[in-house]
């Protein structure tokens, strides 16, 4: 049964922007950040791995990653629409036997879903308001990897991101964007067993790999 947050993210994330995100990386290709993404994944060398990709959007992470990395993935989102695109092209692509498509807020559903060697998260925790129940069950689900982007904290980006809640609260649309404290997320992946291991910034998104370490 799809939740709240559901009905929030649906409200945001609907089907012309998933059509529109879909066209717009089948002719450019992945975001910058999404490409750090790839890029910290494929450092890791590792082959036929299974992976989590939490708010997964339209599937870009794993439309590339198949190619290479990844044979099973589980696609969880709360946007019913980015999952009806990301589905279309993975029928397209032959890869739809391998991924299991779940609509939901992952935090609803954890006990459900199989651990993973990888797990990400592209611009999740920042459309997120707890972020220490999030991370904490994405990180127990990740066997080898944990990567996101987030909000930088900078100034710049807390004056846009105070005039973007600003508008949605004046029009009475639920959905906020959080910047979270970046020091506080680190704490808590370290307390779950994970080191940092490679950080890239863009000006207003950073990347940072998450690896296990070794018991």
């Amino acid at each position: 049964m799809p939740c709240n947050c559901c009905e929030i993210t649906d409200t945001q994330f609907n089907e012309d922007r998933a059509k529109e995100d879909i066209k717009y990386y089948l002719k450019h290709g992945p975001a910058k950040q999404t490409k750090l993404i790839l890029e910290a994944v494929r450092s890791l060398k590792l082959k036929n791995a299974s992976l989590l990709d939490i708010g997964g959007g339209i599937g870009t992470i794993y439309h590339e990653l198949m190619q290479d990395v990844v044979n099973n993935v589980i696609h969880v989102d709360a946007s019913s629409a980015y999952l009806k695109v990301a589905k279309e092209e993975s029928i397209k692509l032959g890869k739809d036997k391998q991924i299991q498509f779940v609509h939901a807020d992952f935090t609803d559903v954890e006990n459900e879903i199989d651990k993973v060697d990888i797990v990400t998260l592209d611009r999740v925790v920042c459309c997120y308001p707890n972020y220490r129940e999030l991370l904490t069950v994405a990180g127990k689900h990740s066997k080898r990897a944990l990567v996101m982007t987030y909000p930088r904290e900078t100034w710049y980006f807390r004056i846009v991101l105070g005039i973007v809640n600003f508008f949605q609260k004046l029009s009475n649309d639920p959905f906020r964007v959080f910047i979270h404290p970046i020091h506080q997320m680190e704490s808590l992946l370290n307390e779950l067993g994970f080191s940092r291991t490679s950080t890239k910034c863009l000006f207003i998104w950073e990347m940072s790999l998450y690896e296990r370490e070794a018991v």
